[in-house]
C-alpha cells in the first residue's frame, strides 16, 4: 500500500474517533448546535477542530514512526 494512502486513512481514521466522540459527548450533555448544523450535530468551528486535530495526531504520529 501506499506510503501517502496510508498516512491518509490514519487522518481519516482520527477525524472519525473524533466525530464520534465529540456527538457522543453532545448528545449525553444535551448541548445541541444551532440549527443549519451539519448532520444536527456539527457546526463549522466542530468541523474544523476536527480537521486540526486529525492533522495534528498525524503528523506526531508519522514523527514519532520515523524516530523509532
Amino acid at each position: 500500500m501506499n506510503a501517502y494512502f496510508k498516512i491518509i486513512v490514519f487522518g481519516l481514521g482520527v477525524f472519525i474517533v473524533f466525530a464520534v466522540i465529540a456527538s457522543g459527548l453532545k448528545l449525553v450533555s444535551h448541548q445541541y448546535p444551532i440549527a443549519g448544523a451539519l448532520g444536527g450535530l456539527f457546526t463549522k468551528n466542530d468541523l474544523v477542530l476536527g480537521v486540526l486535530v486529525a492533522i495534528v495526531v498525524t503528523i506526531t504520529h508519522e514523527r514519532k514512526k520515523r524516530i523509532h
